[in-house]
């Protein structure tokens, strides 16, 4: 009995250490896993924080990019609108000048018809000037000798005409000092005893222009018209197509004049007078090309 009682109590006295042993185990167990929930529960938490704030991040970057494509857009529109009105800014001189230079051309053309007209005008009191120094030169000679009494009034001496170069000279001559009416009288002279002459259709055309000068425009059509049907393939035909046109143009004639222009672009389109006769029915609001029916209405 005592050794039972002594075993008992021996058991007794080993039992709450073992029991005290397991229970501090478990306890130290139970916090380390409190602590491993801890940590996991901060992890978890530190990962949602930075998921939150890098979803807010590619918001902000959809946000940024998408008004940076707006912005963008405005731009474009904006340097599309301002490169629009720089360029029309730019040619609205352009225009302006263009404009310019088509009253100048026309100015131009005015100020070449008032000389022509100037020029007549000046031939006209130079010719006045010679029929004068004439008149007084036969006031101022002597009378002629009678004739011998054997002479046949009825007899016509039939002279040689003087030869072409003279005649052409003096003609060339008398023109250049401004004796417009007796250069007409010498070309005319000319061209009746050599009208197969190589200077015969220079000598036609300078007629031409002493009576356009002379404000004959009738006179100065048939002139050139002359110098077309007479002699239709020489170096002058051009320029006899455009004196012809201004003639008609002067007289009154603006359809004809207009005609003889467009043929003469037609026949000749790399002759010098083809541009001038181009400035001519540009001058008058007209194509160089065909007639149209809107231009015959004009």
């Amino acid at each position: 009995m005592k050794r039972y009682l002594g075993a008992l109590a021996l058991f007794l006295l080993l039992t709450p250490d073992a029991a005290y042993t397991a229970s501090k185990e478990q306890m130290e167990m139970q916090r380390d896993i409190a602590q491993l929930q801890d940590q996991v529960r901060t992890l978890q938490s530190g990962f949602d924080q930075k998921m939150a704030a890098l979803q807010t991040l590619v918001e902000q970057a959809l946000d940024a990019g998408n008004k940076a494509n707006t912005n963008v857009s405005v731009l474009n529109a904006s340097v599309t609108q301002t490169l629009d009105r720089e360029l029309k800014d730019a040619l609205r001189p352009i225009a302006g000048l263009t404009a310019k230079v088509d009253n100048a051309n026309n100015d131009l053309s005015d100020v070449r018809n008032s000389m022509s007209d100037l020029t007549a005008q000046l031939n006209r009191l130079q010719q006045q000037l010679t029929d004068i120094n004439n008149a007084i030169k036969v006031i101022q000679a002597p009378p002629a000798a009678p004739p011998p009494s054997n002479t046949n009034p009825d007899a016509v001496v039939k002279r040689a005409p003087p030869p072409a170069n003279v005649l052409y000279d003096n003609a060339r001559s008398d023109y250049n000092s401004g004796k417009a009416d007796l250069a007409a009288n010498d070309y005319a002279e000319f061209l009746r005893d050599y009208p197969d002459d190589p200077n015969a259709p220079e000598a036609q055309f300078v007629i031409g222009e002493i009576h356009l000068g002379q404000q004959k425009y009738e006179e100065a059509v048939m002139d050139f018209d002359a110098v077309l049907e007479r002699y239709p393939e020489n170096k002058l035909t051009p320029d006899a197509y455009f004196m012809k046109g201004m003639a008609l143009r002067q007289g009154g004639h603006r359809d004809l004049a207009a005609t003889e222009w467009r043929t003469l672009i037609r026949k000749y389109p790399h002759s010098d007078r083809k541009n001038q006769a181009v400035e001519q029915l540009r001058a008058m609001g007209l194509s160089p090309g065909p007639a149209t029916a809107a231009s015959r209405k004009k």
